[in-house]
């Protein structure tokens, strides 16, 4: 995220969802990543950030400054 970072403008949303305690990057860390716990995560977060876009492109100046 970093090298891409210093070229386009980014961000690195996080998202949430119930791990029962497992440690990242685990195996049992990746199992809870198919539960419907995760699923809504990732829903929530796509429904989210596509709020975000869709209110910077409503708003004039706000579109004008982030094409700039």
């Amino acid at each position: 995220m970093g090298n891409v970072s210093q070229l386009v403008p980014s961000i690195h949303p996080l998202l949430g969802y119930d791990v029962g305690g497992a440690a990242h990057h685990t195996a049992e860390f990746a199992a809870h990543g198919s539960s419907a716990s995760a699923d809504r995560a990732v829903l929530d977060g796509a429904f989210g950030l596509a709020l975000a876009a869709c209110a910077a492109a409503g708003d004039p100046r706000q579109r004008e400054r982030l094409l700039r």
